[in-house]
């Protein structure tokens, strides 16, 4: 039978085929062509998401107040869920930043020649790798059993929602009725659902 140790270890593993995919960032992003860019915004919503990671440390690592998910019975089978929920979520946000390609940019920005990627996650939900990043973290969260991380995993939807804001502007602005028909038909981040004004597409903002 396995134990709940290695079920915990094995959803922290799903961290690393996402840190490999997505080691390029830095070449991706530095130094390309755009012909739109918001970096300020950018670097505003990583000082809170930094800022969400720290308060989770605090909470988690220095105070130690914490209450668990699941009763003990329990344990290794929400830690068995939990692993597959972050492996799955591992996969959707590799399969989304290959599928982006040489399009993939770690900040907000529309480089030259760019193309509308709507194949793949992204016939899906427009927003996959927020998607995949917040089900990494609910999946650790579980098989970890802590409310804590659970919460502050849950947290992190409204700074990417935030993203998600800024990038569909850029979007929109370059790709005009390109994008307001693929904003018609996929939904932003929740599959299967979309607000009255986006299947309208004039938008969710």
């Amino acid at each position: 039978m396995v134990s709940l140790l290695t079920l915990r270890l094995a959803a922290l593993g799903a961290l690393i085929p996402v840190l490999v995919a997505y080691a390029d960032a830095p070449w991706r992003t530095l130094g390309q062509r755009y012909v739109a860019h918001r970096w300020p915004e950018r670097m505003v919503l990583f000082s809170i998401e930094l800022n969400i990671f720290l308060l989770w440390a605090l909470a988690k690592l220095l105070v130690g107040r914490d209450a668990a998910v699941a009763p003990d019975s329990l344990r290794a089978a929400f830690a068995g869920a939990g692993a597959l929920l972050a492996w799955a979520g591992a996969g959707f946000a590799v399969w989304a930043k290959l599928t982006l390609g040489r399009w993939f940019s770690a900040s907000f920005a529309v480089k030259s020649g760019h193309e509308l990627v709507t194949r793949g996650p992204y016939a899906i939900v427009r927003h996959p790798i927020y998607v995949s990043l917040v089900t990494i973290g609910v999946g650790l969260a579980i098989a970890w059993n802590s409310w804590v991380t659970l919460g502050f995993a849950l947290l992190y939807a409204a700074p990417f929602w935030m993203h998600t804001a800024i990038e569909e502007q850029l979007l929109e602005a370059h790709f005009g009725d390109e994008w307001r028909a693929y904003q018609a038909r996929v939904p932003r981040m929740v599959p299967g659902w979309r607000t009255p004004r986006e299947r309208r597409g004039l938008g969710g903002r």
